[in-house]
């Protein structure tokens, strides 16, 4: 029997060898992705992150693949390294208790997505979160003294069941989503009967499936806190029993770690650490990822929804602009809109426009909830005082002057070119600190950190007469500040400078009725009300874990409308394999950007392929779809034909005339104009490149006035 036992073990270990050996050949540190190279067809090699390669037989299904591939699929091994380095354990332990761990769990949660509509939605984007949260996780446990309040001896005694308490509660906090939210369709083979996938029953491996689709649990079925039950009991499945055993050696730490995957210890620091975590991946996905959902989504992003209101209300006039009793000012490349007003304009727009859809939105009494949406994903600024999204600013026109309740959009989040930007104010907008922070300072009281801040009255409501300040309704009040301002009365010349603020990882969840968001996936960053307790660290982070990954392509019945090209079938293979090899090019270096002669340049309205050229670098290689053969670098009309391609799948900033290419002033020395270009500009480069390169200073558009006064 020892002898049985001894040899398992050491196929066992022969076996983690091998997966950390495949989890861990790229140390580059970089996306795991190759040069496009042309096969005996003059095409670019699907890679693993190419749709393609990981289509299954079934239009719309996904391949069930190993830990492995799963690795080089969704680009982990840079992150997978980092963790390792940042956890300071040794090699011989990491290989023994935490790559099989990791493993175990990729091959659990495969391609599937984070949620419906929120943050990681995308293919893939449960294994990216995870990634990103226990990355992210362990690098704020390092700047941690555990347990809290210990001795110095018990401190050191306990460093590194601290650290395994912390990855592995990181690593297992989403794991029961695939039981909760999803409904998962297997079938063994090709032409195999379908069944669905009971989670309990072991990993789509284990249940011996080939191949998978995803489906969106109804939201009457989702119970939006039973994931964090899960994780206890799914353990013993992924955790290796030698790292319980290490564990258990420290009572303590084990009975925490026990209390946090049970979900019964909401105040535990591992819960405080994870939920950070959480919010900074969410928000680092919200704010960079890509935008794509599973074609089995039914639910609208709330984001777009929102946006879209907006857009629709600015065209048609249904938010005056700088007039007394408008709902909003532009000033200093923003809109600074009233907060209560734009809230209930947006609201009551989305109920006139779908059918049912205000239905779905947070109640008027939860304005706050529309103003958090509106800041994780990065489209409005937060007030760098507060750390919050409402602004205090008095307005001041002619014959009028108002202190209102504020939220600001810069004008390029909300106009596709900057021909359609909307006149500037022609008064005076001045920043004010909080209301109760003024009192205070007038009564000559101190501003003592974490107290809250009580919100500026919204003055629009009543119609604010000329020379007069108007009573409204009170703007749902934040959370408590790190602390009260101290911002003296400013007028608003320039972007604020912004600071990063901290989530309070005490905050209270809120379960998510309206299925926009779940549990603990609010990342609006909070300031931390006790920084004693909290400290303030860096996001390590640079960008999100992204795989560029695109679901398999549906037949033509039961395609829907793709969210990252046009109505219908979505963009073509053509349009898809270019945009691959540009995806590659630019990971890989062999496409610069942002450079003099680049072919790429990257333009506050997108990424700006440039025109002809780019197209026909792609045509020269592979032809005019991506099959080949290669045409000639000569002749007028090569890269015509991709260039249509990508121009048919809408990906594309339309400028004024429906034109669909744009032109552009380069300058050179002292900002003086050296040459032009035309280009191609793709939209939301965020949904291909992550992270997003800053935009080049010296490529402006043509019709733009330059530093120097020339056009």
């Amino acid at each position: 029997m020892a002898m049985l036992a001894a040899g398992f073990l050491l196929v066992a270990a022969v076996l983690a060898v091998w997966l950390i050996w495949a989890s861990y050949h790229d140390r580059s540190g970089r996306r795991a992705s190759c040069p496009a190279a042309p096969d005996a067809a003059g095409s670019p090699t699907a890679t693993a992150g190419d749709a393609r390669a990981l289509a299954a037989s079934r239009p719309g299904w996904l391949q069930v693949l190993d830990a492995s591939t799963l690795i080089q699929v969704c680009n982990l091994a840079g992150a997978l390294q980092q963790i390792h380095r940042e956890s300071k354990l040794s090699q011989a332990v990491w290989e023994r208790d935490f790559a099989p761990a990791i493993g175990q769990t990729l091959r659990y949660v495969q391609l599937l997505p984070a949620s419906e509509a929120h943050h990681h939605a995308h293919v893939g984007g449960l294994a990216a979160h995870t990634v990103e949260v226990v990355h992210a996780a362990i690098a704020i446990r390092n700047g941690y003294l555990l347990p809290r309040g210990g001795a110095a001896e018990v401190v050191d005694r306990q460093r590194d069941h601290w650290t395994y308490a912390v990855i592995f509660a990181a690593l297992l906090h989403d794991i029961g989503k695939p039981m909760t939210d999803l409904r998962v369709v297997l079938a063994e083979r090709a032409d195999g009967p379908l069944r669905p996938w009971l989670p309990m029953a072991g990993d789509m491996v284990a249940a011996g499936a080939a191949e998978y689709e995803v489906r969106f649990a109804p939201k009457a079925e989702r119970d939006y806190g039973a994931h964090r039950r899960l994780p206890l009991v799914l353990a013993p499945r992924i955790v290796p029993a030698t790292a319980l055993a290490f564990l258990a050696r420290e009572p303590s730490v084990m009975l925490e770690l026990q209390a946090v995957w049970s979900g019964d210890d909401a105040t535990s620091v591992l819960t405080e650490i994870v939920r950070l975590a959480d919010r900074r991946s969410a928000a680092s996905n919200l704010q960079q990822g890509p935008r794509s959902q599973f074609s089995a989504a039914t639910t609208v992003p709330l984001i777009e929804q929102l946006m879209a209101a907006m857009r629709r209300l600015l065209r048609q006039g249904g938010l005056p602009l700088n007039r007394d009793g408008a709902a909003g000012w532009v000033a200093d490349g923003a809109i600074w809109f009233v907060a209560k007003r734009l809230a209930d304009a947006v609201r009551e727009e989305i109920a006139r426009v779908e059918p049912g859809g205000g239905e779905s939105l947070p109640g008027a009494s939860k304005n706050d909830r529309l103003f958090d949406t509106w800041q994780d994903y990065g489209v409005l600024e937060r007030n760098p005082d507060t750390g919050q999204a409402v602004w205090y600013v008095e307005v001041r026109g002619g014959g009028y002057a108002h202190e209102l309740a504020m939220l600001r959009f810069p004008l390029d989040k909300l106009f596709g070119s900057p021909d359609a930007y909307p006149a500037a104010f022609e008064g005076t907008m001045v920043v004010k600190p909080p209301r109760n922070a003024r009192d205070r300072r007038e009564a000559g009281e101190g501003t003592d950190a974490g107290q809250g801040e009580a919100l500026a009255r919204d003055t629009e409501e009543a119609r604010p007469r000329p020379g007069k300040k108007c009573q409204g309704q009170d703007i749902p009040a934040p959370r408590p500040p790190h602390a009260a301002s101290r911002l003296s009365d400013t007028t608003v010349t320039q972007a604020p400078q912004r600071r990063p603020a901290v989530p309070d990882p005490a905050a209270t969840e809120e379960e998510d009725k309206d299925g926009f968001l779940s549990d603990d996936d609010s990342v609006t960053a909070q300031d931390d009300p006790n920084p004693k307790t909290l400290p303030r660290i860096p996001s390590p982070m640079s960008g999100p874990v992204t795989p560029f990954v695109r679901e398999p392509t549906r037949s033509a019945d039961t395609a829907q409308p793709n969210r990252m090209g046009s109505e219908g079938l979505g963009p073509s293979d053509a349009a898809l394999r270019f945009m691959t090899w540009l995806q590659q090019g630019l990971a890989d270096g062999s496409i610069p950007y942002n450079e003099a002669g680049a072919p790429v340049h990257f333009v506050p309205e997108g990424m700006a392929l440039v025109s002809p050229r780019t197209f026909r670098e792609f045509a020269a290689l592979y032809g005019d779809d991506g099959t080949g053969p290669p045409h000639a670098p000569s002749g007028d009309k090569v890269g015509t034909g991709i260039q249509r391609h990508v121009i048919k799948a809408r990906w594309h900033v339309v400028g004024s005339g429906n034109a669909n290419v744009l032109h552009y002033t380069v300058l050179g020395r002292g900002a003086k104009p050296a040459g032009k270009l035309a280009a191609v500009v793709i939209k939301h480069p965020e949904r291909w490149i992550n992270p997003v390169p800053p935009a080049n200073p010296n490529v402006v558009p043509f019709a733009q006035k330059t530093p120097s006064g020339t056009t």
